[in-house]
């Protein structure tokens, strides 16, 4: 069963004068398996969005489901996060354990599990972002790189297997190798393990590339829903929501601004690389 959101609002500080309506009417699905790349200017509600998806904020207007479940039922939150892992911006922040193998086995160990059923999702985890149990596991988390931190905190959410993994931001401050092996490991847990993806991001191109819809968040409201290719063909309507665009699809906007007459909005380099290069191999 999917995420449903429908009607969702969201208001801080209601009924009082500094109430502030951060989310408006959002109906929104997330498919089981599928990667929602979700965009919008800074104070669009994005955080304000990706938080409803586990309890940790509550609507005031409309509902969350989780694979039916309704986040506003207190006694099913406990559920509803083992079902929904959320890392946040600079997850390496929320390591606090003696050693790493701990900080990994604190999700399972709140979900009740046991040791011997937790021993094996911890290494499980960790092999899954690239650290050795037998190197990095006895290891003060304070004592890793800023790169293997990351690891460290992301594996602490792999640990409870959970069926969506929402991200927000979660290359930031990486360098491009650390963006590479991140996104890496987010395609291949849902290659591999069927796990929905819901990713929070400024980098118009990460979410071009690896996006099956993006979902666009203008003011607190939903703008639209679709693929990247129809998002991307509003290059306009995103630019005065102060938004990016793709690498690609700026090139065709300058390309057509020089009078070279691109047909298709390409949102992807080596799209657009391939069509310029039939063009020249055409023209020789």
């Amino acid at each position: 069963m999917p995420i449903i959101i429908e009607q969702l609002s969201h208001t801080y500080l209601p009924g009082s004068q500094l109430a502030y309506p951060a989310l408006s009417d959002v109906s929104l699905t997330v498919q089981d398996g599928e990667f929602l790349g979700i965009i919008g200017h800074t104070g669009s509600g994005k955080s304000t969005l990706i938080q409803h998806l586990n309890g940790l904020l509550l609507p005031t207007a409309g509902s969350v489901l989780v694979d039916g479940l309704d986040t506003r039922e207190k006694k099913l939150r406990k559920q509803i996060r083992s079902l929904v892992g959320m890392v946040f911006q600079y997850p390496e922040y929320q390591l606090f354990e003696e050693t790493v193998e701990r900080d990994v086995a604190f999700g399972p160990k709140n979900m009740g599990l046991s040791e011997e059923e937790i021993a094996p999702r911890v290494e499980e985890a960790l092999r899954l972002v690239g650290l050795n149990p037998s190197e990095f596991s006895e290891k003060s988390p304070f004592e890793l790189s800023g790169g293997e931190k990351r690891r460290a905190a992301l594996a602490g959410i792999l640990a409870m297997r959970p069926k969506y993994l929402v991200l927000d931001e979660p290359m930031a401050g990486l360098d491009p190798r650390g963006r590479r092996e991140i996104l890496a490991l987010i395609e291949s847990l849902r290659s591999d393990y069927g796990t929905g993806i819901v990713m929070v991001s400024h980098s118009m191109d990460d979410v071009a590339m690896f996006a099956d819809r993006i979902a666009v968040l203008d003011k607190g409201s939903l703008f639209m829903v679709a693929s990247p290719e129809d998002v991307f063909s509003h290059s306009t309507e995103l630019l005065e929501m102060g938004l990016n665009l793709p690498q690609a699809t700026q090139l065709v906007r300058a390309l057509r601004a020089r009078g070279i007459d691109i047909q298709h909005d390409y949102f992807r380099m080596e799209e657009l690389a391939a069509d310029l290069i039939g063009r020249w191999n055409h023209d020789r």
